[in-house]
């Protein structure tokens, strides 16, 4: 019986093989680039209101995420290009062995065969995002933890409540999900308010909801300070981000899309066979559950709330049982779940990658997937630091791998430039009317494009008008420079900033 703790869990062999995958994937999503570039200026000269990385930021720079960034610049010293792979790969088998625990706490006698089906649920909702290197792995790391809080907080303990508003002010500072912790806390607490009126029932529900708005304060020891609390509903209302796909309604060309709607489907179909419902468990889910059908970037977090839910209130239901075929295999994978290592082995081959990478780091231009194209930026940093105009998503590489002397047009930070930087970039991107007042509003030094449509329709226009030569072409994108004539002495010189056009 000793020697049986040391053997795997079946989640554990996922969670290992997660390790695997994720740990040696290149570093691929242009996102993480800013955020290396964030993290680098931040570690090197502090938070800064102005936007560092281009002119057109005028909006100002607030790095909400900026613990991410520097987790993982600090970790590339460490360990090289696999610093941020790593950290990927931690997160998301932290993430996955978590909600094994909490899917098991869900229920007094939970069927583990019903459990790892909706583990598999949740993963199918959120397995498009594992291998993109993202702070939204500690988002929903983070919100599995304040999912398990809530599980002891609803068990009777009351000392678990002063833990939400420290983890409210990491999470503040890690993702721009934090706000779910309070919302899930509060909800909780209103939810089992209704499900339970006693007197020392509702004292209860009075603490929880203290914690949660602490946990909200919280939020403002953040470089944005008390600006945080209303920063969501800024950003959801902006007209930029609604051109993002995350911010969109759920997308059902997306396998996983479907995922989300049948787990959704399984849990109301339980709860309406429920002989019993509590309001503590289905408040939370059904908001958070509908939100993402509004906004699937909520769906990984819905997702988790339904298997919830749906294992909480699966013992009272009148839902089918289960076939002969499936309560066969209730036995072997209750016996192999019960007593066997969960952390055990996915923390020995977590660190030993670390070891092994920490020996003999690789640069992280060895790392970097092609799709990135480092020749072009490369050959971009060998020239006078200047303006340069790019696409949206090649600003982060930019940026890191040239650095902040090179000035962006636009990234996909979005915050920091204006509606006008956008309009302005739709225009520059289809050749609409207004484009060459864009350009020469902007007046840039170098033009960093892709050359597939539709990024040729503004080379092949730039080419008509003259005046560029091409330096580098990796990849599918192509690095132009200006042909300037020489400054005669005493001419004025440009703009800090630069306007929209048109």
């Amino acid at each position: 019986m000793r020697l049986r703790i040391l053997l795997p869990a079946p989640v554990a062999l996922f969670a290992m093989g997660l390790i695997l995958w994720l740990g040696f994937l290149p570093l691929r999503n242009y996102d993480l680039f800013f955020h290396l570039a964030g993290g680098r200026y931040v570690l090197e000269h502090g938070f800064n209101p102005v936007d560092p990385f281009s002119v057109t930021g005028t909006a100002g720079w607030v790095p909400h995420e900026w613990g991410f960034g520097v987790l993982c610049v600090l970790l590339i010293k460490a360990l090289g290009a696999a610093g941020p792979s790593l950290l990927v790969a931690s997160l998301v088998a932290a993430n996955v062995l978590l909600l094994w625990v909490a899917l098991r706490r869900a229920d007094a006698q939970p069927s583990h065969l019903l459990v790892l089906a909706c583990l598999g649920l949740i993963s199918g909702v959120q397995a498009s995002t594992w291998i993109q290197e993202r702070p939204f792995h500690l988002g929903h790391l983070l919100f599995v933890l304040a999912v398990l809080g809530v599980q002891v907080w609803r068990q009777g303990s009351a000392r678990v409540l002063w833990a939400f508003p420290l983890l409210g002010l990491a999470w503040a500072n890690l993702h721009g999900s934090w706000l779910l912790g309070p919302a899930l806390l509060s909800s909780t607490a209103m939810g089992t308010a209704l499900d339970d009126r006693t007197p020392a029932s509702l004292r209860r529900c009075g603490a929880a909801l203290a914690s949660a708005l602490a946990m909200f304060l919280t939020a403002g020891l953040s470089p944005d300070g008390p600006r945080i609390y209303l920063y969501p509903l800024h950003h959801s209302l902006l007209s930029s981000t609604q051109h993002i796909n995350e911010w969109r309604p759920l997308d059902l060309d997306a396998g996983w899309s479907w995922v989300y709607l049948l787990l959704f489907g399984a849990c109301l179909f339980v709860i309406g066979r429920a002989r019993a419902r509590r309001a503590a468990a289905l408040l939370p889910t059904l908001v958070l559950g509908i939100a993402a059908l509004k906004v699937q970037r909520h769906a990984p977090f819905a997702s988790v709330l339904l298997a919830l839910t749906l294992v909480e209130h699966a013992r009272t239901s009148d839902a089918p049982a289960l076939s002969r075929f499936l309560s066969w295999l209730e036995r072997p994978l209750a016996t192999w779940s019960t007593g066997t290592s969960l952390a055990l082995w996915p923390t020995v081959l977590l660190a030993g990658l670390f070891a092994l990478n920490a020996g003999a780091p690789r640069p992280v231009e060895k790392g970097t997937h092609p799709g990135i194209p480092l020749p072009v930026i490369q050959t971009l940093r060998q020239q006078p630091p200047g303006r340069v105009l790019n696409r949206f998503i090649m600003g982060g590489p930019i940026s890191y791998f040239a650095g902040a002397p090179y000035k962006v047009y636009i990234d996909s930070r979005n915050d920091p430039f204006p509606a006008a930087i956008h309009q302005a970039y739709e225009r520059l991107v289809w050749s609409e009317p207004g484009w060459e007042q864009a350009l020469d509003a902007y007046d840039p030094d170098y033009v960093v494009w892709d050359t597939e449509n539709p990024g040729n329709l503004l080379l092949d226009h730039l080419q008509k008008r003259g005046g560029w030569r091409e330096l580098a072409k990796a990849n599918g994108w192509v690095l132009w420079a200006r042909e300037r004539a020489p400054e005669a002495p005493g001419t004025p010189q440009r703009p800090a900033t630069a306007s929209g056009g048109g």
